[in-house]
């Protein structure tokens, strides 16, 4: 079901599989994505999840996996702008805290990171 949604024509919008019968050859719209598979698709859907701020614990039991650490090693990736984007929380959170003699933060922050 996934292929034919995503094989489509570009000239005419047709399935790979319903093209038969143009009258023009079959190019892939390459607007649409490529289909790279089921385990693709999941590792996409639990970082698009983690990205949207769903716990891991709830991406696990979406995925049906046993345990935790699979969701997170395996089907979670993040990307430079998700890590960039903590860094600058995380920054912005600390530069109003107090640090102790350890050099680390004395306190909570006024937001989550």
């Amino acid at each position: 079901m996934i292929l034919p949604a995503i094989n489509r024509c570009e000239q005419c919008n047709k399935s790979e599989w319903d093209h038969l019968k143009a009258n023009h050859e079959f190019k892939r719209d390459a607007k649409l994505p490529e289909w790279h598979g089921w385990h693709a698709c999941r590792r996409g859907l639990g970082s698009n999840l983690y990205r949207l701020g769903v716990p891991d614990i709830v991406i696990q039991r979406i995925l049906r996996h046993s345990n935790v650490s699979t969701t997170t090693g395996y089907y979670i990736k993040t990307a430079a702008d998700d890590v960039r984007d903590a860094m600058t929380k995380f920054e912005s959170s600390i530069s109003s805290l107090e640090l102790d003699t350890n050099r680390t933060l004395n306190g909570e922050p006024t937001k989550p990171i």
